[in-house]
């Protein structure tokens, strides 16, 4: 039989004395009071939630009487008995207060996510989750809670510099424009008064910006050796088999990763990847030949019931991550100074402008490079349709030769 608690009395709370150690009153239903040596009196909450003890932090007496704490734990309790955690639906609470305080202040991180907010639908996903991440991780602990006419150029300099000692310049020169961007923004919509990022000479402090080449290989026995290593692969079959359609459609990995079956016309042998998952902002036509079809038609059994092609092995709901390409390239045995999932592009790049007779334009419109002016981009598009079927029906009879 459960012991039963005496209910405490205000006088026995008045009275109590500090001691040595902490102490407890116990009032019942997990209600009690905590007497701290230094004499503080704090209203706790012990319960059990999902099978695991919680506490919970009430308040202080005399400010939260014994009445009051009583009322507290009832409506607790039965928080609890709907399967809600108190302590969660606190912590909500206080994380609510702090958004709204933070819109209630004219602040730089305030605007900086209204500004990203509206410029959402124009950029893709990945430039989207790549600033706003950059913002939250270097930039709002330093400037992200300061009203935006206190910042001063000292301060952005301050989060360059620490970038800069990390090593991560390229990360740096990113951030740098989306600040900047955000004070034009501020700017010319009254909300701030000047930009004083335009006060810093961005090559003095992080250096001029480096062409970044990304590993390949070029000679036609590394890239057998490549596509053999890959047909080898005994890992997780749909991360072998986006590989090896990779190798044929050369997309940015990005793109292979979140490829979903709505995309994909088996019928006129088409992929089609919307403006919001492109670097340039622009629907891509991807001619698919027969070997990639046959790729699709394989992996189907394994994820066509869900919306990616190559869903993440630890749900269906997500797309395969980033880290997992890159992994299996591992390994195979390949390091990262030898090749990369980005560098089927540069492979194709270079083999079809050396052996191929396409012209420049058919080769970096189907890489979805911008060729010429906003006017010939968007016709070059249409243009080059027969023209890049023709392109990736080349590409794939060359790897398949040198596999076979």
């Amino acid at each position: 039989m459960a012991r039963l608690t005496t209910p405490l009395t205000a006088k026995e709370i008045q009275s109590a004395k500090p001691r040595e150690k902490e102490y407890k009153l116990f009032d019942g239903g997990g209600l009690y009071l905590a007497v701290t040596p230094k004499g503080g009196k704090w209203w706790r909450l012990k319960y059990r939630f999902d099978n695991k003890e919680k506490r919970l932090a009430l308040g202080v007496y005399p400010d939260l009487s014994l009445q009051e704490a009583r009322k507290l734990r009832e409506a607790y309790k039965a928080q609890i008995a709907e399967g809600i955690n108190p302590n969660d639906k606190k912590k909500q609470k206080k994380e609510a207060e702090a958004i709204e305080e933070l819109e209630s202040l004219n602040t730089f991180e305030k605007l900086a996510r209204e500004r990203l907010t509206l410029v959402k639908d124009e950029i893709s996903e990945a430039h989207y989750n790549r600033t706003l991440n950059a913002l939250i991780n270097d930039c709002f602990p330093i400037i992200g809670k300061m009203p935006i006419n206190e910042v001063e150029a000292k301060h952005i300099l301050e989060i360059l510099h620490i970038m800069v000692d990390r090593n991560i310049k390229e990360s740096a020169r990113k951030l740098f424009f989306a600040i900047s961007k955000t004070f034009k923004w501020a700017v010319a919509n009254g909300k701030a008064r000047r930009n004083p990022a335009s006060d810093i000479l961005l090559e003095e402090v992080i250096g001029k910006k480096s062409t970044k080449h990304y590993p390949t290989i070029t000679d036609d026995m590394g890239i057998r050796g490549l596509l053999l290593a890959i047909d080898s692969y005994t890992g997780e079959h749909t991360t072998k088999r986006a590989l090896q359609m990779l190798a044929h459609v050369f997309v940015r990995p990005y793109n292979i990763r979140h490829a979903e079956w709505s995309e994909i016309d088996f019928k006129n042998k088409q992929w089609r990847i919307s403006s919001e998952k492109m670097k340039t902002s622009e629907d891509l036509i991807v001619p698919l030949t027969d070997t990639v079809i046959e790729i699709l038609q394989d992996v189907r059994r394994y994820t066509g019931e869900g919306q990616y092609v190559f869903h993440s092995p630890r749900g269906k709901t997500s797309p395969m991550s980033e880290n997992t390409l890159l992994g299996a390239i591992r390994r195979l045995g390949y390091t990262k100074e030898e090749f990369v999932p980005h560098g089927f592009r540069a492979m194709f790049s270079t083999i079809a402008h050396e052996k191929s007779n396409f012209k420049h334009e058919i080769i970096e419109t189907q890489l979805a490079h911008s060729v010429g002016n906003a006017v010939s981009q968007a016709y070059n598009r249409a243009k080059y349709l027969d023209e890049r079927i023709e392109l990736m029906q080349w590409w794939s009879n060359y790897l398949n030769k040198l596999q076979k």
